[in-house]
């Protein structure tokens, strides 16, 4: 059977802007959007062992470990291209144990590992004296089956070549990357676990290269990967087991039958509205998921009865409130706020985060809620720097190449005119933010901040938020914001503190106005250790399996180092496509 024939034909592709609209609310109304179907009469356009839904880390490493285990596997895309948000990701994985580690006679021994893993995805639960370190057992189980499956993706993806793999070193650094939270006493190995791809050549690969290599490997195997296929509903048989997906494509609706199991590997929800106001705590003003993550695996896996969870989290990062009003699908979010002579404010004019924090955890500072004045003080921040940033980290992104070179720079010649014009700016977009606003002494506020920050980074102490005290302070500051050198500032300041240096004694003085952001959500149906959906009832619903940011996140909103999100995927993935493909074939 062609591909014509399936309803896919590659020269005429649409967007299929309907998908995930609304869906939760539709089935609720008895709309019969994302229903499950039955199988009884279905007229199969095509059969195979294993379905995977979607083409990112997920769904691509449970299709080639299925496919390795023998079976047929076909992989089914929603969008005009394949790789998802992978595909505009770094390309770095997160793993424990892998082999790079034991090659250097590291021992990252699975119960240190345990600890650093509970330890910072449940911190209010985490007990070190409790057998599962005082998550129950569930909880327990998904992380030590990262910790157990992780390496052995990475190792069959090296065996069978289908992914060229290194260590990550932080690219232009060529060091170790440090984990995010590298300065706990739990973390015992607190470097080396980032993996990431190379090019043909040797040199360092992205996110384009992974989903290519993997594309590629796929071809060999026969697997065949068809986009603009749009999964909206499960086909379960007359034992409630998962047989088959009924697909919307450009010339109609088919129905494909899936012999052992389907594997969803899709998105979270980030750029569905509807979801994102129904679940998120704050409003997440962008997100740099592709425009296809909307939340498709939730409708589709509900109307099967699956279990919920995790919905309110995110891979977090900030994002530029000017940007996102343009288009909140944005190329890249805010990783590290760019120099050393700089800090961040709220509407108060003081500081609430080490501005050096991982992406993830400094935008929680936006979740913020304060009880006396019914308010998220920090829903917006105000990243404050001088023309020596301006210029020495000109380009690091969200800098523009030159001072003043993108609309979304305020500027002033003084801190005092600097405050009226950040005013002045929240008026003229005050519809995107509400009723956001900056404070009356915010200006007061500023300038004493400016001074405190200015003797902190003289003396390289920062007593309130600890910056540059960590390792990953300093590596990671260098890897976000390389300096040019070709300026009239010097590189090396003498100063004890590398990611702190006191702004300038006079202006001017510039402001990015940021929100929280996402990479993308990762809440949505529950699995257990073995990949499979969890049903309402506490049981897995026979034949469906999930990995990736359209589940609810195993290690729920942590973000252990760099690679934080594709290293949890290839781990389920990984457990998804091995469980999906043992399992028996299912009478219809």
């Amino acid at each position: 059977m062609t591909m014509k024939e399936l309803g896919h034909d590659p020269s005429r592709r649409r967007l299929l802007t309907n998908a995930g609209r609304s869906v939760g609310a539709a089935a609720m109304l008895g709309l019969g959007v994302g229903q499950a179907s039955a199988a009884s009469g279905v007229k199969w356009a095509r059969e195979v062992d294993v379905v995977c839904v979607g083409s990112g880390a997920a769904a691509l490493t449970a299709a080639v470990t299925a496919a390795n285990a023998g079976s047929q596997v076909l992989v089914l895309e929603k969008g005009p291209i394949t790789g998802g948000t992978t595909r505009k990701s770094g390309g770095v994985f997160w793993i424990p144990n892998h082999y790079a580690l034991r090659e250097h006679g590291i021992d990252d021994r699975k119960e240190d590992c345990l600890r650093y893993l509970c330890r910072i995805s449940y911190p209010e639960r985490y007990r070190p004296d409790s057998p599962t370190l005082g998550l129950d057992q569930d909880a327990y189980a998904l992380l030590e089956a990262f910790y157990d499956n992780g390496y052995k993706a990475v190792d069959l993806m090296r065996s069978r070549g289908a992914l060229r793999i290194a260590q990550f070193n932080m690219w232009q650094l060529n060091r170790p990357a440090p984990d995010y939270q590298d300065h706990l006493p739990e973390d015992k190995t607190a470097q080396g676990r980032s993996l990431g791809v190379l090019k043909a050549d040797g040199s360092n690969g992205g996110g384009t290269d992974y989903i290519e290599q993997l594309e590629a490997y796929l071809k060999k195997q026969g697997v065949e990967i068809l986009t603009d296929h749009r999964v909206q509903k499960l086909i379960l048989n007359a034992r409630q087991e998962v047989v088959g997906v009924e697909v919307e494509t450009e010339d109609g609706v088919v129905q494909i039958r899936a012999r052992k199991g389907v594997v969803f590997g899709t998105g979270g929800y980030a750029h569905d509205l509807d979801y994102v106001r129904l679940y998120q705590r704050t409003f997440l003003y962008g997100s740099c998921a592709t425009p296809y993550a909307t939340g498709d695996f939730i409708t589709v896996a509900g109307a099967a009865g699956a279990r919920l969870g995790n919905l309110g989290s995110a891979w977090r990062s900030q994002a530029l409130i000017e940007e996102c009003m343009e288009n909140r699908s944005l190329a890249r979010c805010v990783d590290m706020p760019p120099g050393d002579s700089m800090f961040m404010v709220n509407k108060y004019g003081v500081r609430v985060v080490n501005e050096k924090r991982n992406y993830n955890d400094r935008t929680e500072a936006h979740l913020t809620f304060d009880p006396n004045n019914g308010e998220f003080p920090n829903q917006l921040l105000f990243i404050i720097y001088d023309q020596r940033t301006a210029e020495l980290y000109a380009g690091a992104h969200p800098l523009p190449a030159t001072p003043t070179g993108a609309s979304y720079v305020i500027h002033g010649g003084t801190l005092d005119e600097l405050a009226t014009n950040i005013g002045a700016r929240l008026e003229r977009i005050r519809a995107h933010i509400g009723t956001a606003k900056l404070a009356p002494d915010f200006a007061t506020n500023l300038k004493q901040t400016f001074e405190r920050f200015n003797g902190y980074a003289k003396r390289g102490v920062d007593p309130d938020f600890h910056r540059g005290k960590a390792e990953y302070d300093r590596a990671w500051a260098l890897f976000f914001q390389p300096a040019n050198a070709n300026t009239r500032w010097p590189v090396k300041t003498g100063l004890p503190n590398p990611a702190m240096h006191p702004l300038q004694a006079k202006g001017p003085y510039y402001a990015l106005i940021v929100g929280a952001g996402a990479l993308d959500t990762n809440g949505g149906p529950v699995v257990d250790a073995r990949a499979r959906v969890v049903h309402s009832s506490g049981k897995p619903i026979p034949g469906l399996f999930g990995a990736g940011n359209c589940i609810a996140s195993p290690s729920r909103e942590a973000y252990f180092g760099a690679g934080g999100t594709i290293g949890p995927a290839m781990a389920f993935g990984y457990i998804a496509g091995t469980n999906a493909a043992a399992e028996p074939v299912k009478e219809l």
